[in-house]
């Protein structure tokens, strides 16, 4: 009974500390069809790396569980992002730019608002996560395991991983997820890996190995709420469906997608920077077939490799 009434308190103070921002916009004629979006689970996922190398996910969840979609929207992605109403309560104007710096000038609030005017879906949760808390995580959890199909080695931060399997510590966590061994708008590669190791990071967190240690589950739960930046209304529990779909994104029930994008390099007029440009013809077909719960898959959506490094048979 004490045990029980340990993990129980624990669980709670980890709720109690989680940060909270008001960022939400449940309601708005951005929505399409906002009635058959109700009861849909939205989670918008952030992993904050600073320095315009943000990673944002947005995850959906059929009411009736028969589809999970994940988006990923490329860090470069050049949008068209609305006026919005920043955190200190003062309006931003209109603008165009990277979708890296929509969070700088205008909030996490403008980041919902910008999806969902992009996508037309219903966001109605955030999850924000401070990448440079992981290496703590990865240590109070002894390390995470890895299946890589190729090695890996960054010759600044002295990275060096064989390929197969592999366990990292919390000072190799930063290198591997910031590594960029290949360039392309989409960034699939990168993003992949850093999808990889979450969901190995989730797996070993819910290993009994660590659920029976109180001192090391005490320690990861701490570190992550640090880590953890909330809506006002999503609760540690609801987070359980989100947590069940990143660790099968490398299965056959989560479909991966990259936003579809029209033109890899393009040039805004009085710029010398290029960015890819979204589809928006194959964007919308995506979203709304993803809003009406049918089959989901374009051309010009990028699925995940099956070769990529987290489909690879470690045995």
């Amino acid at each position: 009974m004490l045990v029980a009434v340990y993990y129980v308190g624990l669980v709670a103070y980890v709720d109690s500390t989680v940060e909270r921002v008001d960022v939400l916009r449940l309601a708005g004629p951005e929505i399409i069809a906002e009635e058959r979006q109700l009861d849909a689970e939205n989670f918008l996922l952030v992993g904050s790396d600073g320095g315009g190398r943000d990673t944002t996910i947005l995850a959906h969840l059929s009411p009736d569980g028969s589809q999970s979609v994940v988006v990923v929207f490329p860090r470069d992605a050049y949008v068209d992002v609305p006026a919005c109403q920043a955190a200190g309560g003062q309006p931003t104007e209109p603008y165009s730019g990277p979708f890296s710096s929509v969070i700088g000038a205008g909030g996490a609030a403008c980041l919902v608002h910008t999806v969902q005017v992009l996508t037309g879906l219903r966001v109605n949760h955030y999850v924000q996560m401070d990448l440079a808390s992981f290496p703590a995580m990865v240590d109070a959890l002894g390390g995470v395991p890895l299946c890589l199909g190729s090695s890996l080695r960054e010759r600044d931060s002295g990275l060096e991983l064989p390929a197969g399997t592999s366990v990292i510590d919390g000072e190799q966590t930063l290198p591997f997820l910031r590594l960029e061994t290949r360039q392309g708008p989409a960034e699939t590669e990168r993003i992949q890996r850093q999808q990889q190791f979450l969901a190995s990071l989730l797996d070993r967190s819910l290993s009994p190995g660590t659920l029976v240690n109180p001192l090391r589950l005490t320690r990861f739960l701490t570190t992550t709420a640090d880590s953890l930046t909330l809506d006002l209304d999503t609760t540690l529990g609801d987070l359980k469906s989100l947590v069940e779909l990143l660790r099968d994104l490398n299965g056959e029930l989560v479909l991966l997608l990259t936003a579809p994008i029209a033109v890899p390099d393009f040039s805004p007029v009085g710029s010398s920077a290029s960015y890819p440009l979204l589809d928006e013809q194959l964007g919308r077909q995506l979203y709304e077939s993803i809003i009406e719960d049918a089959a989901v898959g374009l051309p010009g959506a990028a699925a995940a490799d099956p070769s990529s490094p987290g489909e690879v048979d470690c045995g």
